[in-house]
């Protein structure tokens, strides 16, 4: 009896309805429904990635898209920068042009500029002396390139070395300031010239000096009428030297004569011939003193001075001794300080110096004179010496010309005097090398200054 085949619902219970079964035993045999399921599902995953992976090339399109869209701006902008820098670097181009030329012009202008000037005129490298530049009065011919200036003015294979004068550009460098020296350049024929030298800096940016303008003006006229000057001048000096030697021993004779003939023979005299007698003997007087103190300014100017430590007290106290009847008759005080340094001066030219000063406050402090006071302050490289009368004083007006030669304040008019008291007061203190000055005080009473250097270089 055959048996029915049973019919199920799962591939293992037989074929699928409306499924033909393998011929043979080649053909695969049909998915469990586990394994159909698997491949439900890892079709379902792969449809996900194949949805994810067109979303990404979707989204790289786009980003793709957008590059290239920023790509093309950005590719526009720099295009147009690109035109506007060519149009500016045309414009700046032009403007270079325009600069060159006029820069051109400027250098034409400048070359004729320096090439009439009738004096040498130099530009000079501050580094290595070159010559960068010359006119024609300063060289003969073309420029040698590299040469220096002190080959060409000065005829050396080296810099100035300050033994005959100072090297300009040197100075220049060390100063950055201008200049202006005495030379001895040879002129383009090779002769020997006494010249001014101008120089004046160049700056770079960072303030370096880095060139040098140089200019030499020809001063052989101006040397030699100068030695003429100093030929005539010694000349004057030794003939006013002489006269007033000379005049010294006659006057004294005459002056000794007048006094005696007053006398004894202005009893003798009538009242007018006694007039006549006093004025004769008081002009002899002044022609003496005069005499006298144009010697003492000569000497002041001309003797050689010694130099050593001395006590201003004991200046002062011989000033003051020789002083005391007068001081005691018009009853005047004389006041000064109790010790003083050492002063480094010349004792008998400073005698004179505060003999002046005193003949000056007696002889011009009027009336109401009743002090005389000397102070001292110590000024660190200075002594500061003052000497105070309590008198009538000057006008500020007249302090600036007290100390010229016969210049007399106007509280002198009517009092003998010679004019050059002060005058050789100053003589003396600046052979010492210091300076003197006078103020004229608020209340009465003139001050003169006295300042010395401590020591002598």
């Amino acid at each position: 009896m055959k048996t029915k085949q049973k019919v199920g619902l799962y591939p293992e219970d037989g074929p699928l309805p409306g499924k033909l079964p393998p011929r043979d035993k080649e053909r695969p045999q049909l998915s469990s429904g586990s394994e159909l399921l698997a491949l439900r599902a890892e079709s379902q995953v792969l449809g996900r990635k194949l949805q994810e992976a067109r979303a990404r090339a979707e989204r790289a399109e786009e980003e793709l898209a957008q590059a290239r869209a920023e790509i093309e701006a950005r590719v526009r902008e720099r295009s147009e920068q690109l035109s506007r820098a060519n149009e500016n670097l045309k414009q700046e181009m032009l403007e270079h042009r325009k600069d060159e030329e006029q820069i051109q012009q400027q250098n034409e202008f400048l070359n004729h500029v320096l090439e009439s000037l009738t004096h040498p005129f130099y530009v000079l490298d501050a580094n290595d002396y070159s010559i960068k530049m010359a006119n024609s009065a300063a060289i003969k011919g073309e420029l040698t390139p590299g040469i220096t200036c002190y080959a060409l003015t000065h005829h050396r294979d080296a810099p100035c070395d300050g033994i005959e004068h100072g090297c300009p550009l040197q100075i220049v460098k060390e100063t950055r300031k201008p200049v202006t020296l005495e030379h001895v350049h040879y002129d383009r024929q090779g002769n020997p010239r006494n010249v001014e030298v101008h120089g004046y800096p160049i700056f770079d940016r960072e303030g370096n000096v880095i060139q040098m303008l140089e200019y030499s003006l020809d001063i052989a006229e101006r040397k030699k009428m100068e030695q003429q000057l100093r030929d005539n001048a010694e000349k004057i000096k030794l003939f006013a030297y002489a006269v007033s030697h000379d005049l010294k021993s006659p006057m004294v004779g005459i002056l000794g004569l007048i006094r005696l003939l007053h006398k004894r023979y202005a009893d003798q005299l009538d009242a007018k011939g006694k007039k006549f007698c006093e004025q004769i003997l008081k002009s002899a007087e002044q022609m003496s003193a005069l005499v006298e103190e144009i010697n003492a300014y000569i000497k002041a100017k001309e003797s050689v001075f010694h130099f050593e430590p001395v006590d201003l007290l004991d200046i002062l106290h011989t000033v003051r001794d020789e002083f005391a009847p007068l001081l005691s008759l018009h009853g005047i005080s004389w006041a000064e300080p109790d010790s003083l340094p050492p002063m480094i001066m010349d004792r008998m030219s400073m005698i004179r110096v505060f003999r002046n000063l005193a003949d000056n406050a007696v002889k011009y402090g009027g009336e109401n004179l009743s002090t005389i006071a000397v102070a001292y302050r110590d000024e660190g490289d200075h002594h500061l010496i003052s000497f105070f009368d309590d008198g009538v004083g000057i006008k500020k007006e007249d302090t600036g010309k007290i100390f010229e030669v016969f210049g007399r304040h106007e509280n002198a008019r009517g009092i003998d005097g010679t004019g050059l008291g002060l005058a050789i007061i100053r003589e003396i203190v600046e052979k010492h090398r210091g300076r003197v000055w006078v103020e004229s005080d608020p209340t009465p009473g003139v001050s003169f200054y006295i300042s010395l250097p401590k020591k002598f270089a």
